[in-house]
């Protein structure tokens, strides 16, 4: 059965096979040449597919009734511009020569097109002066190609110079659309207006294409007649009665550059235009309504009946394809132009204007750090004064007042100063002790030698009592200082840092007024609306609005709107809501590509089961991305711990949304709390601020128990020992740092919770065994169960030893935003 195989002389080895495989080129069997490529599937870009009605209208649009100058330069600059897209544009001008001529012309301005394509391809990509090197490579294509086809057909001179002609204007058409394409690619990738020049090429491009519709009609409404009408309402819409007026005077223009102009169609468009513009303040509805009747007081005495009719059905389409047009459309043409809604007559002058606030804000800047410096250095020269100097001049005065006038003065203040001066030393000692003296306090030969003993011992305690005022008042003077001089600093720093931001909120100006009316339009009344866009781009806004009831129309209706809007997902730094019950306003604050979020949850309580509780949360959102989550227990229970707390906690809101650092805004905080009732109140403050871009954590702890910090099933604590606010005028503030990680979870509770618990561990550890078990509920879920725990331990909720509150905030990666 094998006897028969043959056994060739000669075999490739498969070493040396597989290395000729590799060094031949592999086969793709779905390669087609790149002519083709553009529109195979690989190539219907959405740019491929623009360049391509393009270039069907752009090669039907004629000149002064004969001309056809925009076939050859669109593709000229489409290949420039484009690149491999571009060649689609060769097609597309090839099919719409077809529509409009026949014969030798079509086959002359074809051979144009193909030879402009051929020598554009070769065209170096870093050639000089490509403004100058295209024109002139169109304008010989043109002349060479046209003549000698004319030479064949013994032609007239007519014709001669109608090619000249068409070569000079296709010449000049390649420079406007190469610049006119190239700023439209630009203006795609960066999303910046276009300039003065920019608009003016882009629109005699647009003049081409309205052009090339020709005499297309669908009954008696002309294609053309529809774009020019839409063309002047959208203007109308971006621009107001100017720029309506402009657009009307252009499109009447357009129909005469292909034939004959018609000044009496220049006019009605132009009025059209204008009465479009005025009715811009009302909306879109505002704009149509006054094209139509323009168009109609005009055409009434300009036209009969019969072109009358023709007028409204082409005013009522156009009318209508502008009511249906997305108003975000509208929106990015106004950009695109480099339009604002509101009108900037005298931009220059307030350019000026914010320049001079911003060095006044300057000014005031180092103005307060110079008092701060000043109130330093009066602390450092007058509030170390020692205290044997004080205590020389009481001596001084009491020897004035009593023994002035004694007989043994000399004795006593002169001969024998140092044993005098001991004596009293001691005295006042003694009052330092016991409160006061009296003449049985004096030494035996003080007794022998002073026969005034009850006057002096009168005159001394008097005289300390006072001392002793002056030096507390003096002390609380010099503590005031250094209060005031870092507050001045703080002041100081916040205004330095006012002219960055109020650059950042101007630049961002012109976005904030169509955020307004879009917000209006669906339901939304702001209150306050300010936006910043930083140096990267990115926009944060904050917004205040009356609370939507739980409604959460901050995550459903608000935050979409703002990322289409300003084209890029923004969202809250909590998918919670934070208005608490009584709120008048809700304030929101949305940040850019947010990769993470704080999931948050609260459950709280009063003592003894009383729906008062002497607790106070809040949470306040911080430029930057930065989350703030205070808790405050003030002293006692009932409603004034309440206040306490409550004022604790809105000051230091309100400190931090000001641009205040968290050491300075808790000192400023204690210093306004001691000095309303010295020792009469306080509350503690326990404080952390999340940055939820980076994840870190910045925790500072005033008088407050431990946080806790769960990752996974391993607990942590974060303690500090010091005093609350309000008790004494200076305290050290501590801050601590961690990094987060997404799945991390902080939990802050008030003593309440940990003095609930009656077991024989210590209360940290029996709240960190309680963490371990509950690690993978839901923030909400999680503070609703230690609360009913410690209520459990306590014996119930009404036998509650104090106000109980527990705050649970994990940081979770945030759902995408398109």
């Amino acid at each position: 059965m094998f006897e028969n195989i043959d056994i060739y002389p000669y075999r490739r080895t498969g070493k040396e096979q597989n290395k000729k495989r590799a060094e031949r080129p592999a086969k793709n069997p779905n390669k087609r040449p790149h002519f083709f490529k553009a529109g195979t599937g690989e190539g219907f870009t959405p740019v491929a597919l623009a360049i391509g009605a393009a270039g069907i209208l752009l090669g039907r649009a004629v000149l002064l009734g004969d001309l056809i100058p925009f076939a050859a330069s669109f593709v000229a600059a489409s290949i420039r511009v484009f690149g491999r897209n571009g060649i689609l544009s060769v097609p597309a001008v090839l099919l719409g020569l077809a529509t409009i001529s026949q014969g030798p012309a079509l086959a002359g301005t074809g051979l144009t097109v193909l030879g402009t394509w051929l020598l554009t391809s070769v065209v170096p990509g870093e050639v000089k002066r490509p403004w100058l090197v295209l024109p002139a490579l169109v304008f010989a294509v043109t002349v060479i190609v046209r003549t000698t086809l004319l030479a064949f057909f013994a032609a007239s001179t007519y014709l001669y110079f109608a090619v000249l002609f068409e070569a000079i204007f296709a010449a000049l058409l390649t420079g406007v659309m190469n610049y006119a394409l190239a700023a439209l690619k630009k203006k795609a990738g960066s999303g910046r207006p276009l300039t003065g020049e920019e608009i003016f090429c882009a629109a005699l491009l647009f003049g081409g294409l309205v052009s090339g519709t020709g005499d297309l009609k669908l009954g008696l409404v002309s294609v053309k007649g529809v774009l020019s009408g839409l063309t002047i309402l959208l203007a109308g819409m971006a621009g107001g009665a100017g720029a309506g007026a402009a657009a009307g005077a252009v499109v009447g223009i357009i129909p005469g550059l292909a034939y004959v102009v018609a000044p009496a169609v220049v006019g009605a468009y132009s009025f059209a235009g204008l009465l479009a513009g005025l009715g811009k303040s009302f909306g879109k509805a505002g704009v149509a309504i006054g094209f139509v009747l323009g168009n109609i007081i005009l055409s009434v005495y300009l036209t009969d009946y019969t072109s009358l009719v023709t007028v409204l059905a082409e005013s009522g389409i156009a009318a209508l394809l502008f009511l249906l047009f997305p108003a975000t459309a509208i929106e990015k043409l106004q950009t695109t132009l480099g339009i604002s809604e509101q009108s900037r007559p005298h931009q220059q002058e307030g350019s000026q204007l914010k320049e001079m606030f911003k060095e006044r804000i300057k000014n005031w800047s180092r103005v307060f750090y110079e008092l701060s410096r000043s109130f330093e250095q009066v602390s450092s020269t007058v509030g170390h004064t020692p205290q044997e100097q004080s205590l020389q001049k009481l001596l001084r005065l009491t020897g004035e007042k009593v023994c002035s006038d004694c007989t043994f003065h000399r004795t006593c203040w002169e001969r024998d100063f140092y044993k005098t001066y001991q004596g009293l030393v001691d005295l006042i000692a003694h009052i330092e002790i016991y409160g006061k003296i009296s003449p049985d306090n004096f030494s035996a030969e003080l007794k022998k030698r002073c026969s005034r003993t009850k006057e002096l011992a009168i005159t001394l305690n008097c005289l300390y009592e006072s001392y002793n005022l002056n030096r507390y008042w003096s002390q609380r003077l010099l503590e005031s200082r250094d209060i005031v001089s870092e507050q001045l600093k703080g002041i100081a720093g916040v205004m330095a840092s006012l002219p960055g931001e109020l650059e950042l909120d101007l630049d961002a100006g012109e976005i904030a007024p169509r955020m307004r009316r879009r917000l209006k339009e669906a339901g939304i009344q702001p209150e306050r609306l300010s936006v910043v866009t930083r140096e990267s781009g990115a926009s944060e806004v904050v917004l205040a609005h009356a609370p939507c009831g739980g409604m959460m129309k901050c995550a459903n209706v608000i935050g979409p709107l703002l990322s289409s809007l300003l084209e890029q997902p923004v969202n809250k730094a909590t998918p919670a809501c934070l208005a608490q019950e009584g709120d008048t306003v809700c304030t929101l604050r949305f940040y850019p590509d947010l990769r993470c979020r704080l999931a948050l949850g609260v459950a709280r309580s009063g003592k003894n089961g009383s729906l008062i509780s002497g607790d106070s949360y809040a949470f306040f959102n911080l430029k930057g991305g930065r989350l703030a989550l205070v808790l405050s227990d003030g002293m006692g229970v009932g409603p004034r711990a309440a206040l306490e707390s409550g004022i604790t906690i809105s000051l230091l809101g309100n400190l931090l949304e000001s641009g205040f650092g968290q050491d300075l805004a808790i000192k400023t905080v204690n210093s306004i709390l001691a000095l309303r009732s010295p020792g009469e109140s306080f509350a503690t403050v326990d404080l952390a601020v999340v940055n939820i871009y980076t994840g870190q954590a910045d925790f500072v702890k005033i008088g407050a128990v431990p946080t806790f910090v769960l990752r996974g099933r391993e607990v942590g604590m974060i303690k500090a020992s010091s005093l609350p606010v309000g008790i004494v005028e200076d305290i050290e503030v501590a801050s601590m740092s961690k990094k987060l990680q997404p799945g991390d979870v902080l939990v802050m509770v008030t003593d309440g919770v940990l003095d609930a618990y009656q077991g024989q561990e210590e209360r940290e550890d029996w709240l960190a065994g309680v963490l371990e078990d509950v690690a993978h509920m839901a923030p909400q879920q999680m503070a609703e169960l230690i609360l009913k725990l410690a209520h459990t331990s306590a014996g119930g909720t009404a036998r509650a030893p104090d106000d109980m509150t527990v705050l649970v905030a994990r940081l979770e990666t945030a759902p995408k935003r398109n």
